[in-house]
């Protein structure tokens, strides 16, 4: 969102700047809707073209803005330091909230998901969250969504798995190629010392 305020031609005090006017726009403005803190506000004359010429780059930051993506570790970093500066309040039963991930499913509104080990925060929670997080990222006048999911597991955690042999076709495979090589050329497939090596184990057998 971004306010345009016109008519400041009319403005015939010369003490009473277009800061001025602005701020007054502003001060009745969040005094109104909160949500709408540090939106853009433009003050202008469209009959005397004064300063129109900063609506459009104005108007195209927010739209990028809005259009953005955050990638998670951002996002992660971010709820690290807001939940280490305030913490949830605990949930029922006593048992203590914890957010463990955050990620941006969608843009326009952006859109996040917060996975956390109990099923709901507080809604006052969420209104922190929500205004500490639009005064970061600078996502003024914007509706920004995040949306509390319960969530046992990370989906970004992967069980290891051990690597049982490199190459397409696996372990079984590689030793077909290696015969292969051996059978028209007497020699191994060549270059990496770890297929070199494995060649050397297979010819001991």
């Amino acid at each position: 969102l971004v306010v345009v305020v016109n008519k400041m031609d009319l403005l015939v005090d010369t003490d009473y700047t277009a800061r001025d006017y602005a701020n007054a726009v502003r001060e009745n403005l969040e005094q109104r809707f909160a949500f709408l803190r540090n939106t853009p506000i433009l003050p202008m004359s469209a009959l005397t073209g004064e300063k129109t010429q900063r609506l459009l780059p104005t108007v195209f930051k927010a739209r990028d803005r809005w259009e953005r993506v955050l990638g998670t570790g951002l996002l992660n970093s971010w709820v690290a330091d807001i939940t280490r500066a305030h913490e949830p309040p605990r949930y029922r039963g006593g048992r203590v909230p914890r957010i463990k991930y955050m990620v941006q499913t969608k843009g326009r509104p952006p859109t996040f998901l917060l996975y956390t080990n109990v099923p709901e925060l507080p809604e006052s929670y969420i209104r922190y969250l929500t205004r500490q997080f639009q005064e970061d990222f600078e996502y003024y006048g914007m509706e920004v969504r995040l949306v509390v999911k319960k969530s046992e597991n990370n989906p970004f955690h992967q069980e290891k798995v051990l690597n049982k042999g490199v190459g397409l076709g696996g372990k079984a495979a590689r030793i077909k190629r290696w015969k292969r090589a051996l059978a028209e050329s007497g020699a191994p497939p060549p270059k990496r010392e770890r297929i070199r090596r494995a060649y050397r184990s297979f010819k001991r057998r």
